[in-house]
C-alpha cells in the first residue's frame, strides 16, 4: 500500500492532466482538446503544484464557503461493524493522512455531497487512482461548448466501463397562480438555465460543496422537476474494492448558486419527498444518525442529499449488510433503487399531465397543448436515455461481480441471480459463509431488491417511458387534427358569412346606384320635375332584377345552354343527312 501511496502523489495526479491537455493534434496521436477546461480549472489552485510564492496568498473562491458541510463520507465495510467518516471542505489533508483504502477483500463507498475543489478533486484522484475522464464527464459544464471537446462526448460505451451515471428527479410543487403563459415561461426558464451554466457553474461563484442542477422542467404551472446526477466510479484496490459515489445534491438549493427554480423557491415550493417501498418496510428498525435539527432551516429539503449520512441503516433496511462488505454491485443497489423510485414520482406526474392534456382535447384544443406535448416529448426523451444507460451500468457491475471476469467469458448473473465478487478483482478460491450467505440472500423471493429485480425495474421504467413519449406523439397527431377540425368548421362559418354580406350587398348595391343617378347634376331625368315616387319607380325594378341575378343558378343556365345547343346541332345535322345520301346499289 505504501508504494502505491508513494507512486502516485496529487501533485502528480493533477500534473498528468495538465499534460494531457497540452498534447495537441500537431504532436500527438492522443490529443487532450478536452482538457483544456479542467486543467485550466486545476490551476487555479495554485497550492497543487506548490507555486505558491512566499507572501501571496493561494485563497480559491472555489474551496471556501461559510455555510458547514460535510463534503466527504467514507463508509469502510466490515462483517461486523461499520465505520464512517465524515470530512468537511477543508479536510482533504486529513483525508489524504487518515483514510487508508480497503485491503482483504473488503470495500469502501466514498459519498461526495456537492461541488469538489481542485485540492479534493487531487486528493481523491491519487489515492484511488481514479481515471480523470471521471471528473470531466461530471464536470461538463466546463466545456458548454461543444466545439471545446470537439463533439468527442458521448464516446464509445466500452470506453468507460467504470464510470456510470444515475439521474435523481426532485419534484417541486407550489400554488397555482393561474393566468401565466406555460410556453413563454418555459422559454424563460431555458435562458436562465443556459446563464445559469455559462455564469455561474463556469466561474468561481461556486463554492466547495454547493449543489448543481443540470435539468430544470416546469410540468404545469404548479409543478416543476429538477434533475441531479449520481456519478460513480468503481475502482479495485490492493485486494479490496472501492465506489466513489459524486452526488450533485449538497447544501441546500437555497444557499447554493441561483437558477431558474428560485422563482418556484421563493414562491414557498415545497420539494417532494422520495417515497420507497421494501417488502414489509414497515415492521423494520432502523437508526437515525442525522441530527434532527440539521435540516430545520432548509427551505427546500432533498431527499437525497440525506441519503449518505444514513446508508448504512439503509442497507440495514433493505437486508444488503451482509453482502456489502464483499461486493460493490450490493453497495449501489440502494443507489440505484433511490434514482428508481424518484424516476417512478417523475413518470406519474408527466403521466397525469399527459391525460389531462388527452381530455382536454376532446373538449377543445387548448393554446397551449401543441407545445406542451412537444416539451413533455423532450423531457421523457431525455429520461429514456438516462434509464438506458442506468440499465447498463447495473449490467456491467452485475458482470463484473460474476465470475470469470478476469478475461474469460462471464455469463451474466442477473437471470440466475446469483451475484458475487469474482477472480477479476479478487484472488480466486472457494468461496466463504459471507458469500453463500449473498448468494443466497440474492436468490431469496422476499429480499428486499435484488439485482435481477433491480434490472426488471430499470427495464420496466424504459418501456414506461417510451410509451409516454408515444401518447405524446398521439397527443400532437390529435391535437393537430382537432385544430385543423376547428380550423375548419371556422373556414364554413366564415364562408357564411360571407354569404350573408354577399346578400346584403346585393339589396344595398341597386340601392345606392339609384341613389347615384337621381342625385347627378345632369338633365337626364328632369330632376326639377321628378317626382319622389319615381325614385321607388327604377329602384325596385334594378333590385329585383339584381336579386334574381344573385339567385339564379349558372351551372343549370350553363347545363341547359350546353343541351340546347346540341339539339340544335342535331337538328341541323338530320336537316342535312338526307341530301348526302346514295344509293348503295349504285356503281361508278
Amino acid at each position: 500500500m505504501e508504494r502505491r501511496k508513494s507512486a502516485l502523489t496529487p501533485e502528480n495526479y493533477v500534473r498528468a492532466i495538465i499534460s494531457l491537455s497540452r498534447r495537441y493534434s500537431s504532436t500527438s496521436a492522443f490529443p487532450g482538446n478536452n482538457y483544456v477546461d479542467i486543467g485550466a480549472w486545476l490551476l487555479q489552485d495554485r497550492n497543487l503544484l506548490n507555486q505558491v510564492k512566499a507572501g501571496e496568498g493561494a485563497v480559491l473562491s472555489t474551496s471556501r464557503s461559510e455555510e458547514p458541510h460535510d463534503l466527504v463520507v467514507v463508509y469502510n465495510t466490515s462483517e461486523r461493524k461499520w465505520d464512517m467518516q465524515n470530512y468537511g471542505q477543508d479536510g482533504h489533508e486529513d483525508f489524504h493522512a487518515s483514510t487508508s483504502v480497503p485491503v482483504d477483500r473488503l470495500g469502501q463507498l466514498v459519498f461526495v455531497r456537492g461541488f469538489l475543489s481542485p485540492s479534493w478533486v487531487s486528493v481523491l484522484g491519487s489515492k484511488y487512482n481514479i481515471d480523470p475522464e471521471f471528473f470531466r464527464r461530471h464536470m461538463d459544464f466546463l466545456s458548454a461548448s461543444v466545439d471545446k471537446h470537439a463533439y468527442s462526448f458521448p464516446s464509445l460505451a466500452s470506453s468507460s466501463d467504470n464510470i456510470f451515471r444515475l439521474c435523481v428527479s426532485t419534484l417541486l410543487h407550489r400554488d397555482d397562480y393561474g393566468g401565466q403563459d406555460l410556453q413563454s415561461q418555459r422559454a424563460r426558464q431555458a435562458i436562465e438555465l443556459a446563464a445559469y451554466r455559462a455564469q455561474q457553474l463556469s466561474s468561481n461563484k461556486v463554492c466547495c460543496g454547493d449543489s448543481l442542477v443540470r435539468e430544470y422542467s416546469t410540468v404545469c404551472s404548479r409543478f416543476s422537476v429538477i434533475e441531479q446526477w449520481i456519478s460513480l466510479y468503481v475502482t479495485k484496490t490492493d485486494g479490496g474494492w472501492a465506489v466513489i459515489a459524486w452526488m450533485d445534491q449538497g447544501r441546500p438549493l437555497e444557499k447554493s448558486p441561483p437558477g431558474p427554480w428560485m422563482h418556484h423557491i421563493e414562491s414557498r415550493a415545497t420539494s417532494l419527498p422520495v417515497l420507497q417501498h421494501h417488502h414489509k418496510m414497515a415492521f423494520r428498525n432502523t437508526t437515525n444518525r442525522l441530527d434532527p435539527g440539521s435540516n430545520a432551516s432548509t427551505e427546500v429539503p432533498q431527499t437525497t442529499s440525506i441519503l449518505p449520512l444514513q446508508y448504512e441503516s439503509v442497507l440495514a433496511l433493505v437486508d444488503l449488510a451482509r453482502r456489502v462488505p464483499h461486493d460493490p454491485l450490493s453497495m449501489c443497489i440502494p443507489l440505484f433503487a433511490h434514482a428508481a423510485f424518484s424516476e417512478v414520482q417523475l413518470l406519474n406526474l408527466m403521466e397525469s399531465k399527459i391525460q389531462l392534456q388527452m381530455n382536454a382535447i376532446d373538449e377543445g384544443v387548448p393554446h397551449h397543448a401543441l407545445g406542451s406535448f412537444q416539451y413533455f416529448s423532450n423531457v421523457l426523451n431525455r429520461h429514456a436515455q438516462q434509464l438506458r444507460d442506468s440499465t447498463r451500468a447495473l449490467r456491467k457491475l452485475a458482470e463484473r461481480s460474476s465470475p470469470g471476469s478476469n478475461g474469460g467469458r462471464a455469463e451474466s448473473p442477473l437471470p440466475k441471480g446469483n451475484v458475487s465478487w469474482g477472480p477479476g478483482l479478487l484472488p480466486p478460491g472457494q468461496p466463504s459463509d459471507s458469500d453463500r450467505a449473498r448468494t443466497a440472500g440474492l436468490r431469496s423471493s422476499d429480499g428486499a431488491f435484488t439485482a435481477r429485480g433491480l434490472l426488471e425495474d430499470y427495464e420496466q421504467l424504459h418501456a414506461r417511458c417510451i410509451h409516454l413519449e408515444q401518447m405524446c406523439a398521439r397527443g400532437i397527431t390529435l391535437a393537430m387534427g382537432k385544430a385543423s377540425i376547428e380550423e375548419s368548421s371556422k373556414a364554413i362559418e366564415q364562408s357564411q358569412r360571407l354569404k350573408k354580406l354577399t346578400l346584403l350587398a346585393t339589396l344595398f348595391i341597386p340601392l345606392s346606384f339609384s341613389s347615384s343617378l337621381f342625385g347627378m347634376n345632369l338633365d337626364l331625368l328632369g330632376q326639377s320635375k321628378v317626382k319622389f315616387w319615381w325614385f321607388f319607380v327604377v329602384c325596385v325594378p334594378i333590385t329585383l332584377f339584381a336579386y334574381v341575378f344573385y339567385l339564379w343558378d349558372f351551372r343549370a343556365l350553363r347545363r341547359w345552354s350546353s343541351r340546347y345547343w346540341k339539339r340544335c346541332r342535331g337538328v341541323r345535322r338530320d336537316r342535312t343527312v338526307p341530301r348526302a345520301e346514295k344509293d348503295p346499289t349504285h356503281t361508278v
